[in-house]
Protein backbone atom coordinates (compact mmCIF):
# COMPACT_ATOMS: atom_id res chain seq x y z
CA UNK A 1 0.00 0.00 0.00
CA UNK A 2 1.36 3.43 -0.91
CA UNK A 3 1.88 6.18 1.60
CA UNK A 4 -1.10 8.26 0.35
CA UNK A 5 -3.36 5.23 0.74
CA UNK A 6 -2.06 4.60 4.26
CA UNK A 7 -2.72 8.20 5.20
CA UNK A 8 -6.23 8.02 3.71
CA UNK A 9 -6.98 4.89 5.69
CA UNK A 10 -5.76 6.52 8.91
CA UNK A 11 -7.93 9.54 8.30
CA UNK A 12 -10.95 7.35 7.66
CA UNK A 13 -10.40 5.45 10.89
CA UNK A 14 -10.02 8.71 12.80
CA UNK A 15 -13.25 10.06 11.32
CA UNK A 16 -15.13 6.91 12.22
CA UNK A 17 -13.73 6.99 15.75
CA UNK A 18 -14.77 10.58 16.25
CA UNK A 19 -18.19 9.86 14.83
CA UNK A 20 -18.57 6.96 17.23
CA UNK A 21 -17.51 9.12 20.19
CA UNK A 22 -19.93 11.79 19.13
CA UNK A 23 -22.74 9.24 18.91
CA UNK A 24 -21.99 7.92 22.40
CA UNK A 25 -21.95 11.41 23.91
CA UNK A 26 -25.20 12.46 22.31
CA UNK A 27 -27.10 9.28 23.14
CA UNK A 28 -29.44 9.88 26.16
CA UNK A 29 -28.64 7.86 29.28
CA UNK A 30 -30.59 4.62 29.66
CA UNK A 31 -33.87 4.89 31.56
CA UNK A 32 -33.76 2.37 34.37
CA UNK A 33 -37.08 1.31 35.91
CA UNK A 34 -37.83 3.35 39.03
CA UNK A 35 -39.89 2.06 41.96
CA UNK A 36 -43.53 3.10 42.01
CA UNK A 37 -45.27 4.78 44.94
CA UNK A 38 -46.37 1.47 46.49
CA UNK A 39 -42.82 0.12 46.47
CA UNK A 40 -41.43 3.37 47.84
CA UNK A 41 -44.00 3.34 50.67
CA UNK A 42 -43.22 -0.29 51.45
CA UNK A 43 -39.49 0.40 51.50
CA UNK A 44 -39.95 3.38 53.81
CA UNK A 45 -42.00 1.23 56.20
CA UNK A 46 -39.33 -1.48 56.16
CA UNK A 47 -36.66 1.10 56.98
CA UNK A 48 -38.69 2.29 59.98
CA UNK A 49 -39.04 -1.28 61.20
CA UNK A 50 -35.34 -1.94 60.74
CA UNK A 51 -34.50 1.16 62.75
CA UNK A 52 -36.65 -0.12 65.63
CA UNK A 53 -35.12 -3.58 65.39
CA UNK A 54 -31.61 -2.14 65.49
CA UNK A 55 -32.48 -0.10 68.56
CA UNK A 56 -33.72 -3.18 70.44
CA UNK A 57 -30.23 -4.61 70.29
CA UNK A 58 -31.28 -7.46 68.00
CA UNK A 59 -30.55 -5.76 64.70
CA UNK A 60 -27.38 -4.85 62.84
CA UNK A 61 -26.42 -2.19 65.37
CA UNK A 62 -27.13 -3.21 68.95
CA UNK A 63 -27.85 -0.72 71.71
CA UNK A 64 -28.92 -1.68 75.21
CA UNK A 65 -32.01 -0.31 76.95
CA UNK A 66 -31.32 2.21 79.69
CA UNK A 67 -34.72 2.52 81.41
CA UNK A 68 -37.44 0.13 82.57
CA UNK A 69 -39.76 1.45 79.88
CA UNK A 70 -37.17 0.97 77.15
CA UNK A 71 -36.31 -2.49 78.47
CA UNK A 72 -39.94 -3.65 78.28
CA UNK A 73 -40.37 -2.08 74.87
CA UNK A 74 -37.19 -3.74 73.60
CA UNK A 75 -38.36 -7.16 74.73
CA UNK A 76 -41.74 -6.72 73.01
CA UNK A 77 -40.49 -5.12 69.82
CA UNK A 78 -37.58 -7.44 69.06
CA UNK A 79 -39.65 -10.37 67.80
CA UNK A 80 -42.64 -8.35 66.63
CA UNK A 81 -40.56 -6.03 64.47
CA UNK A 82 -38.87 -8.94 62.73
CA UNK A 83 -42.28 -10.41 61.94
CA UNK A 84 -43.43 -7.11 60.46
CA UNK A 85 -40.21 -6.81 58.44
CA UNK A 86 -40.84 -10.27 57.01
CA UNK A 87 -44.42 -9.29 56.09
CA UNK A 88 -43.09 -6.21 54.32
CA UNK A 89 -40.64 -8.33 52.34
CA UNK A 90 -37.55 -7.34 54.29
CA UNK A 91 -35.28 -4.35 54.04
CA UNK A 92 -34.55 -3.38 50.44
CA UNK A 93 -30.93 -3.98 49.39
CA UNK A 94 -29.91 -2.40 46.04
CA UNK A 95 -27.49 -5.21 45.11
CA UNK A 96 -27.86 -8.89 46.03
CA UNK A 97 -24.28 -9.20 47.29
CA UNK A 98 -24.74 -6.43 49.88
CA UNK A 99 -26.07 -6.76 53.39
CA UNK A 100 -28.51 -4.34 55.05
CA UNK A 101 -26.68 -1.59 56.84
CA UNK A 102 -27.47 -0.49 60.38
CA UNK A 103 -29.92 2.39 60.51
CA UNK A 104 -27.19 4.59 61.96
CA UNK A 105 -23.53 4.38 62.89
CA UNK A 106 -22.66 3.03 66.39
CA UNK A 107 -24.47 5.87 68.17
CA UNK A 108 -27.06 4.77 70.78
CA UNK A 109 -30.59 5.01 69.40
CA UNK A 110 -33.70 6.11 71.24
CA UNK A 111 -35.93 3.04 70.99
CA UNK A 112 -38.97 4.80 72.42
CA UNK A 113 -38.72 7.66 69.92
CA UNK A 114 -38.11 5.29 67.02
CA UNK A 115 -41.12 3.13 67.91
CA UNK A 116 -43.31 6.24 68.07
CA UNK A 117 -41.88 7.43 64.75
CA UNK A 118 -42.67 4.05 63.20
CA UNK A 119 -46.18 4.25 64.61
CA UNK A 120 -46.81 7.70 63.15
CA UNK A 121 -45.15 6.93 59.82
CA UNK A 122 -47.17 3.75 59.36
CA UNK A 123 -50.46 5.39 60.31
CA UNK A 124 -49.87 8.40 58.06
CA UNK A 125 -49.04 6.21 55.06
CA UNK A 126 -51.93 3.82 55.75
CA UNK A 127 -54.42 6.65 55.30
CA UNK A 128 -53.12 7.54 51.82
CA UNK A 129 -51.90 4.16 50.54
CA UNK A 130 -53.40 3.26 47.17
CA UNK A 131 -52.79 -0.45 47.59
CA UNK A 132 -55.38 -1.93 50.00
CA UNK A 133 -53.11 -4.73 51.19
CA UNK A 134 -50.34 -2.28 52.05
CA UNK A 135 -52.85 0.04 53.73
CA UNK A 136 -53.95 -2.81 56.00
CA UNK A 137 -50.40 -3.91 56.73
CA UNK A 138 -49.37 -0.38 57.69
CA UNK A 139 -52.44 0.32 59.82
CA UNK A 140 -52.02 -3.00 61.63
CA UNK A 141 -48.30 -2.40 62.20
CA UNK A 142 -48.97 1.13 63.40
CA UNK A 143 -51.56 -0.16 65.86
CA UNK A 144 -49.10 -2.71 67.23
CA UNK A 145 -46.39 -0.08 67.70
CA UNK A 146 -48.90 2.19 69.44
CA UNK A 147 -49.85 -0.58 71.86
CA UNK A 148 -46.31 -1.73 72.62
CA UNK A 149 -45.24 1.86 73.30
CA UNK A 150 -48.21 2.45 75.58
CA UNK A 151 -47.72 -0.84 77.40
CA UNK A 152 -44.05 -0.19 78.07
CA UNK A 153 -45.05 3.03 79.82
CA UNK A 154 -47.85 1.22 81.65
CA UNK A 155 -45.47 -1.38 83.05
CA UNK A 156 -42.90 1.23 84.06
CA UNK A 157 -45.62 3.10 85.96
CA UNK A 158 -47.02 -0.07 87.54
CA UNK A 159 -43.68 -1.09 89.03
CA UNK A 160 -42.99 2.36 90.43
CA UNK A 161 -45.83 4.71 91.33
CA UNK A 162 -48.96 2.98 89.94
CA UNK A 163 -50.56 6.32 89.12
CA UNK A 164 -52.56 5.09 86.10
CA UNK A 165 -56.05 3.64 86.62
CA UNK A 166 -56.64 0.04 85.62
CA UNK A 167 -59.85 0.91 83.79
CA UNK A 168 -59.95 3.76 81.31
CA UNK A 169 -60.93 4.52 77.74
CA UNK A 170 -57.58 4.67 75.95
CA UNK A 171 -57.01 5.77 72.38
CA UNK A 172 -54.06 6.44 70.08
CA UNK A 173 -52.60 9.88 70.70
CA UNK A 174 -51.15 10.59 67.29
CA UNK A 175 -51.32 13.70 65.16
CA UNK A 176 -51.49 11.39 62.14
CA UNK A 177 -55.07 10.39 63.00
CA UNK A 178 -57.93 12.79 62.43
CA UNK A 179 -59.59 11.83 65.70
CA UNK A 180 -58.86 10.15 69.02
CA UNK A 181 -62.43 8.89 69.36
CA UNK A 182 -63.30 5.16 69.32
CA UNK A 183 -66.75 5.72 67.79
CA UNK A 184 -67.47 7.63 64.56
CA UNK A 185 -69.73 10.57 63.84
CA UNK A 186 -70.25 9.09 60.36
CA UNK A 187 -69.03 5.90 58.76
CA UNK A 188 -69.12 3.97 55.52
CA UNK A 189 -69.15 0.66 57.40
CA UNK A 190 -72.27 -1.37 56.63
CA UNK A 191 -75.07 -0.44 59.11
CA UNK A 192 -75.67 -4.13 59.84
CA UNK A 193 -72.03 -4.51 60.88
CA UNK A 194 -72.26 -1.41 63.07
CA UNK A 195 -75.43 -2.81 64.67
CA UNK A 196 -73.53 -6.00 65.55
CA UNK A 197 -70.70 -3.94 67.04
CA UNK A 198 -73.25 -2.20 69.25
CA UNK A 199 -74.58 -5.58 70.41
CA UNK A 200 -71.01 -6.73 71.14
CA UNK A 201 -70.43 -3.73 73.40
CA UNK A 202 -73.84 -4.10 75.05
CA UNK A 203 -73.11 -7.77 75.77
CA UNK A 204 -69.79 -6.77 77.31
CA UNK A 205 -71.58 -4.17 79.42
CA UNK A 206 -73.98 -6.82 80.71
CA UNK A 207 -71.11 -9.20 81.47
CA UNK A 208 -69.30 -6.51 83.46
CA UNK A 209 -72.46 -5.87 85.44
CA UNK A 210 -72.60 -9.54 86.38
CA UNK A 211 -68.93 -9.44 87.35
CA UNK A 212 -69.64 -6.41 89.51
CA UNK A 213 -72.55 -8.13 91.22
CA UNK A 214 -70.26 -10.98 92.27
CA UNK A 215 -67.39 -8.87 93.58
CA UNK A 216 -66.87 -6.06 96.05
CA UNK A 217 -64.93 -2.90 96.84
CA UNK A 218 -62.25 -1.80 94.33
CA UNK A 219 -62.79 -4.82 92.10
CA UNK A 220 -66.50 -4.07 91.87
CA UNK A 221 -65.78 -0.43 91.04
CA UNK A 222 -63.53 -1.34 88.11
CA UNK A 223 -66.14 -3.64 86.57
CA UNK A 224 -68.76 -0.92 86.88
CA UNK A 225 -66.43 1.60 85.25
CA UNK A 226 -65.78 -0.65 82.28
CA UNK A 227 -69.47 -1.52 82.03
CA UNK A 228 -70.28 2.15 81.56
CA UNK A 229 -67.66 2.57 78.83
CA UNK A 230 -69.08 -0.33 76.83
CA UNK A 231 -72.67 0.77 77.24
CA UNK A 232 -71.83 4.32 76.16
CA UNK A 233 -70.07 2.93 73.09
CA UNK A 234 -73.07 0.77 72.24
CA UNK A 235 -75.39 3.76 72.54
CA UNK A 236 -73.15 5.91 70.31
CA UNK A 237 -73.07 3.26 67.58
CA UNK A 238 -76.83 2.73 67.56
CA UNK A 239 -77.34 6.46 67.01
CA UNK A 240 -75.57 6.39 63.63
CA UNK A 241 -77.84 6.76 60.58
CA UNK A 242 -79.42 3.53 59.34
CA UNK A 243 -78.24 1.44 62.31
CA UNK A 244 -80.87 -0.81 63.84
CA UNK A 245 -80.87 -1.06 67.62
CA UNK A 246 -80.63 -4.80 68.32
CA UNK A 247 -79.63 -4.58 71.97
CA UNK A 248 -81.34 -6.92 74.42
CA UNK A 249 -82.05 -6.56 78.10
CA UNK A 250 -80.34 -9.81 79.09
CA UNK A 251 -77.52 -11.91 77.62
CA UNK A 252 -76.06 -15.25 78.59
CA UNK A 253 -72.78 -15.51 80.48
CA UNK A 254 -70.98 -18.74 81.43
CA UNK A 255 -71.28 -19.28 85.17
CA UNK A 256 -67.71 -20.49 85.63
CA UNK A 257 -66.43 -17.13 84.40
CA UNK A 258 -67.49 -15.28 87.54
CA UNK A 259 -66.49 -17.60 90.38
CA UNK A 260 -63.48 -15.97 91.99
CA UNK A 261 -61.42 -12.89 91.18
CA UNK A 262 -59.03 -14.78 88.89
CA UNK A 263 -61.91 -16.19 86.83
CA UNK A 264 -63.53 -12.76 86.62
CA UNK A 265 -60.28 -11.19 85.45
CA UNK A 266 -59.92 -13.91 82.79
CA UNK A 267 -63.49 -13.26 81.64
CA UNK A 268 -62.77 -9.55 81.35
CA UNK A 269 -59.62 -10.21 79.32
CA UNK A 270 -61.62 -12.45 76.97
CA UNK A 271 -64.29 -9.77 76.50
CA UNK A 272 -61.74 -7.11 75.62
CA UNK A 273 -59.65 -9.39 73.42
CA UNK A 274 -62.72 -10.36 71.42
CA UNK A 275 -63.61 -6.70 70.85
CA UNK A 276 -60.01 -5.87 69.95
CA UNK A 277 -59.73 -8.67 67.41
CA UNK A 278 -63.07 -7.71 65.89
CA UNK A 279 -62.00 -4.13 65.29
CA UNK A 280 -58.49 -5.09 64.15
CA UNK A 281 -59.97 -7.45 61.57
CA UNK A 282 -62.10 -4.61 60.21
CA UNK A 283 -58.97 -2.65 59.31
CA UNK A 284 -58.53 -4.96 56.32
CA UNK A 285 -60.32 -3.21 53.46
CA UNK A 286 -61.52 -0.28 55.57
CA UNK A 287 -62.02 3.11 53.94
CA UNK A 288 -59.35 5.66 54.80
CA UNK A 289 -61.92 7.80 56.60
CA UNK A 290 -62.84 4.88 58.88
CA UNK A 291 -59.31 3.90 59.85
CA UNK A 292 -58.95 6.40 62.75
CA UNK A 293 -61.98 5.30 64.77
CA UNK A 294 -61.42 1.59 64.04
CA UNK A 295 -57.80 1.92 65.15
CA UNK A 296 -58.84 3.74 68.33
CA UNK A 297 -61.52 1.18 69.14
CA UNK A 298 -59.07 -1.70 68.67
CA UNK A 299 -56.41 0.12 70.70
CA UNK A 300 -58.81 0.72 73.60
CA UNK A 301 -59.84 -2.92 73.82
CA UNK A 302 -56.32 -4.36 73.43
CA UNK A 303 -54.96 -1.92 76.01
CA UNK A 304 -57.72 -2.72 78.49
CA UNK A 305 -57.11 -6.44 78.14
CA UNK A 306 -53.43 -5.85 78.82
CA UNK A 307 -54.18 -3.64 81.82
CA UNK A 308 -56.21 -6.44 83.41
CA UNK A 309 -53.18 -8.77 83.26
CA UNK A 310 -49.82 -8.82 84.97
CA UNK A 311 -47.58 -5.84 84.12
CA UNK A 312 -44.74 -7.77 82.50
CA UNK A 313 -43.39 -7.99 78.97
CA UNK A 314 -44.12 -11.72 78.95
CA UNK A 315 -47.85 -11.18 79.54
CA UNK A 316 -48.27 -8.75 76.63
CA UNK A 317 -50.40 -10.68 74.15
CA UNK A 318 -50.90 -8.19 71.31
CA UNK A 319 -49.78 -9.68 67.97
CA UNK A 320 -47.20 -8.06 65.72
CA UNK A 321 -49.91 -7.53 63.10
CA UNK A 322 -53.33 -7.28 64.77
CA UNK A 323 -56.15 -8.43 62.53
CA UNK A 324 -53.92 -10.42 60.18
CA UNK A 325 -54.86 -14.05 59.62
CA UNK A 326 -52.02 -16.31 60.81
CA UNK A 327 -50.34 -18.19 57.98
CA UNK A 328 -48.97 -21.02 60.11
Amino acid sequence: MTAPLLRASAVAVAVLSLAACSWRVETPPPEWPSPGPVTQMRDAAAEREQAVLDATGHGAGAAGATTAQASVLSEIEAGATQERLDALGGLYVPYPDQSPSPSSSGEPRDLIALAMSARDGHLADARVAEDPDLAFLLSSAGLSHALSSWYAGWVADAITESTQPIVAERTIRSDELATDQPAPATTSVDPDVVAELAVMHDQAGYAYEVLAARSADAERDQWIARRDIHRDRAAALTQLPGVEDRRDAVYSLPGDGTAGSAARAATAVDLETHAAQTYAGMLDGAAAADLPWLLNAAFDAYAQAAAFGEPTAESFAVPALPGAVPTD
